[in-house]
């Protein structure tokens, strides 16, 4: 068991007798360690001597897969490895707990880790996606396969991918009057969307809407979990379009997402009856502490190196390892089947949790499947659902699909994949709740007696676009977020309607409870726990589009809308930003708004300061240049005013930077690449680029001039607040619910007249 002492190797300075020896024996026990230290096994708490390490030995890998702390008492430990050793008649142990701040502080300091492809021919009247209970104990949802799916398989109806929605610099909008700062993350106020969130550069935005943007995806945005064991999905990057709606002929401009098809592909074949789980990322977990105790990636290398360990202590530690799973196989152990379900028990019950222990399998039976096939394989047939218990508990999520409306001006509707009876479910809809919708507003900025920038809350804006998406009630400060799958886009009609909405029931997910708590409790949970159901209130033929009625204040506020929404002419709309207001007409630039990825094409040239004098670039087409700006290369000359003026040459090592700390420049003049020896990629043009008012060492300021950049070491990025969805006048409203529907708990805005 040398090797098992050097895993920690901590001393004794205090012990403690357990329970079942007396003096004497620990005492002999103390003596023969001193003696013979590789016979003692040292566990940073425990500490076991004598001919027969059975229990002592996965203590101590049960304490290697914890995190210690002061408050632990050595009672625990000692009791629950006594009891063990006696039941089982395990001999010729001495157990000791230490507890030395010392041994405590050294066990903190360790570490402990836990294509596309064309859509298959199927059945249509077969479900192929279902919400249901996770199969991961207290996760909520999960979503799961009701067909067969091959590795590199497009997941879904058409090949259609689920839409994100953007909000925008939501915690400068939510500071304090004096501007002082706050955070969702922290909970400084109520948006439990946190959870649901994707950094813009995970769904392949290069440039934020705003300042600071938060990405909020639909269906396998939302509902899959993360097990890192397991995961068997991977997401993609949306694609921006606005269903033809432009914001010189439609009322409706800004007032739908741009951001859709965010396409999920199976990246393993998935077996009907699978949960399917995508990766979070490690550090999504690492920065929320409610989930501090989650394997992540790194969990399960250490819980396989455990099950290996333990897996030779049930075979006493042999010498010589050739074949010991299949030792096991033959029931070679040293102990029963009883005892190890026991000490199994001990072990997942350890006081200390942490991300690797949890990675171990639940039972004494998983871990022998675990240590012949891995915890992944064992993982996998556990994370399995029938399809009769997903018929009878889940909901099928793919009877709808987006496509382009029926209804002028709503860009894309949802449509029916297949026969929808009438009464029955059209769509389910788990929603995020939200407690004060105005955390939505959005205000323009001023500043304070300092100069310090901060909302004007005498002026709101807008608000964030998202709540368009979201159910809510004039005398509530409640609004609810739908995250399933396509139903973002089921539209409204108030007379046409072929769907209603209802409560869920029947469905473990759905706390009906909550319907008759107030707003203060809502304000308390952070994690979703409602949902709607969308039901047909007649027979829907396959490809009939599905609506609902929002409601006469939706209704009301759209006829406003289109009342008095009025053209743009081009050639002023410098003057149709919400933030850009300020800008006004600048540089003779031209009116006309036109997205920058129209001017990305690969052999098209850029145009120089000079060119853009006549033939402008709209006004809300910027550059942006991967230049590491603290690269020392080149010599200084002095403009006018004494501005220092760096030259030199591009190198590769400036890509480095990226395109998040990459900076605005100006194109001053464009090379035949074909003429220069920097063949960087294949675009025809080499650059020369000036980026102005660097600011350096002491608050100096430089003008950087970099030759022989390349096409893809320039960024063509749209300007921040100059999309559709800061049009000024955009039309937002919540989608209505009927007071029969809307719970009067959460009825906190009526008035008392």
């Amino acid at each position: 068991m040398a090797s098992l002492s050097s895993l920690v190797g901590l001393r004794s300075k205090v012990e403690y007798f357990p329970v079942g020896f007396d003096e004497a024996t620990v005492a002999n026990a103390s003596s023969a360690a001193r003696r013979d230290e590789e016979r003692c096994i040292s566990i940073g708490m425990v500490v076991g001597c004598g001919d027969v390490d059975a229990g002592v030995a996965i203590f101590t890998l049960a304490h290697e897969l914890s995190h210690p702390t002061d408050q632990m008492p050595p009672q625990t430990i000692s009791a629950q490895s006594s009891r063990w050793i006696h039941r089982h008649r395990v001999t010729g142990i001495t157990l000791s707990i230490l507890i030395s701040s010392e041994q405590t502080a050294s066990a903190k300091r360790r570490i402990f880790f836990p294509p596309d492809s064309p859509p298959i021919p199927r059945d249509s009247n077969s479900c192929m996606l279902y919400i249901a209970e996770s199969t991961i104990p207290h996760a909520g949802l999960g979503i799961f396969a009701g067909v067969d799916f091959v590795e590199g398989e497009l997941i879904g109806h058409d090949n259609w991918g689920d839409p994100a929605f953007a909000t925008v610099d939501i915690n400068w909008n939510n500071a304090e009057p004096d501007g002082r700062r706050v955070s969702k993350a922290r909970h400084d106020y109520h948006w439990p969307l946190t959870n649901y969130g994707w950094e813009s550069s995970s769904l392949g935005i290069i440039e934020e809407e705003g300042v600071v943007t938060s990405m909020y995806a639909t269906g396998f945005g939302a509902v899959p979990n993360c097990h890192f064991s397991l995961i068997n999905i991977e997401e993609h990057e949306v694609r921006y379009d606005l269903a033809g709606l432009s914001r010189y002929n439609s009322p409706g401009s800004g007032a739908i997402t741009p951001f859709i098809n965010r396409t999920t592909t199976a990246i393993k074949d998935i077996k009907a009856g699978s949960e399917f789980f995508v990766s979070y990322g490690s550090s999504w977990f690492k920065n929320r502490p409610d989930y501090d105790t989650v394997p992540v990636k790194g969990s399960y290398i250490e819980a396989e190196d455990f099950l290996e360990k333990y897996g030779l202590f049930l075979l006493g530690n042999p010498q010589n390892t050739n074949g010991w799973k299949f030792n096991l196989f033959i029931n070679d152990m040293i102990l029963k089947e009883e005892a190890q379900k026991d000490l199994w028990d001990i072990i997942k019950s350890f006081p200390y949790v942490s991300r690797a222990r949890q990675a171990l399998p639940a039972t004494s039976e998983d871990v022998m499947r675990a240590i012949h096939r891995g915890i992944g394989a064992v993982e996998v047939e556990n994370s399995m659902r029938s399809l009769e218990y997903l018929k009878e508990h889940g909901r099928c999520v793919d009877n709808i699909v987006p496509g382009n409306s029926t209804i002028p001006h709503a860009g894309r509707g949802a449509f029916a994949t297949r026969f929808i009876p009438r009464g029955s479910l059209v769509a389910p809809a788990p929603l995020v709740h939200i407690t004060d919708k105005s955390a939505l507003i959005m205000y323009n900025e001023t500043r304070d007696r300092n100069g310090k920038l901060i909302k004007n809350e005498k002026e709101i804006l807008t608000t964030q676009i998202i709540r368009n998406y979201m159910f809510g009630h004039p005398n509530s400060s409640v609004v609810l977020f739908p995250y399933s799958h396509h139903v973002a886009y089921i539209n409204h009609h108030s007379t046409e309607f072929n769907a209603r909405l209802q409560w869920a029931k029947n469905f473990s997910f759905h706390n009906e409870d909550w319907l008759y708590k107030d707003v203060t409790f809502l304000d308390q949970q952070w994690r979703a726990g409602l949902m709607l159901e969308f039901i047909a209130t007649r027979d829907i033929k396959e490809g009939e589009e599905i609506l609902i009625d929002y409601g006469k204040d939706w209704q009301n506020a759209w006829d406003t809308h289109v009342k008095q929404w009025t053209q743009v002419d081009p050639e002023k709309d410098f003057n149709n930003y919400t933030h850009l207001t300020k800008f006004s007409a600048m540089n003779a630039a031209k009116a006309i708004y036109r997205r920058a990825e129209f001017y990305k094409s690969d052999n098209a040239p850029i145009k120089t300061v000079a060119e853009q004098e006549t033939d402008p670039y709209p006004r809300n087409v910027v550059f942006k240049c991967r230049v590491d700006v603290d690269i020392g290369i080149g010599n200084y000359t002095y403009a006018p005013e004494t501005t220092p003026v760096y030259k030199r040459k591009w190198i590769t090592k400036d890509l480095n930077v990226g395109h998040k700390k990459s900076r605005r420049c100006n194109v001053i003049e464009r090379l035949d690449a074909s003429s220069d020896y920097y063949g960087y990629d294949d675009h025809p043009f080499m650059y020369t680029v000036e980026i102005s008012n660097v600011r350096k060492n002491q608050g100096k300021r430089e003008n950087h001039v970099i030759t022989g950049v390349p096409f893809r070491a320039i960024d063509i990025v749209d300007e921040k607040y100059s999309s559709d969805m800061f049009l000024k006048n955009a039309f937002r409203h919540e989608m209505g619910l009927p007071d029969g529907l809307w719970p009067k708990a959460w009825m906190n805005l009526v008035s008392n007249d």
